[in-house]
């Protein structure tokens, strides 16, 4: 790994706004040399400071109006179900966020759906297929967002 500097910052900051930017555009809002922005954006993205480039999109007019994270407690699991449960959570296209937390609450997932008995029949299949470690859960469904930012903001 190496040390970020002011050029790979310039570009981080130009692809977080606008990740559909050709490189051309990126050296242009940069004022750095179009070779050079091809060059550094394929090392960032082998040094994996770049995961993936993607859109957010609006789960609304996706036609998913509920929006809800669900924090999960478990219990008595081995890593073989733990495997198991990560797994199958992944592979459920309506749980688009998974990820294993620390403190009270093992694990967050975010669920969109179409309507609240969607809703409900997913976490009743999660439930279900799971009952055996999921010790206690807790839904925050989204009403409006305020803030999503990412990490570019981070970059000294």
């Amino acid at each position: 790994m190496h040390e970020l500097d002011n050029k790979d910052k310039k570009i981080l900051m130009v692809l977080d706004k606008e990740a559909r930017a050709s490189v051309s555009d990126i050296a242009r809002k940069t004022g750095l040399d179009r070779d050079l922005v091809h060059y550094r954006i394929q090392r960032l993205i082998k040094q994996k400071y770049i995961k993936f480039f993607h859109a957010y999109l609006d789960p609304l007019k996706l036609g998913c109006p509920i929006f809800s994270y669900v924090n999960l407690s478990l219990q008595n699991f081995d890593e073989e179900k733990e495997k198991k449960f990560y797994n199958a959570l992944k592979r459920n296209k309506n749980i688009i966020y998974v990820a294993k937390t620390s403190g009270k609450w093992d694990c967050i997932i975010a669920i969109a759906a179409k309507d609240l008995p969607h809703f409900d029949n997913i976490m009743k299949e999660v439930r279900r297929d799971f009952s055996d470690i999921i010790k206690e859960f807790d839904v925050a469904s989204i009403i409006e967002e305020y803030k999503y930012d990412s990490f570019v903001d981070l970059i000294e």
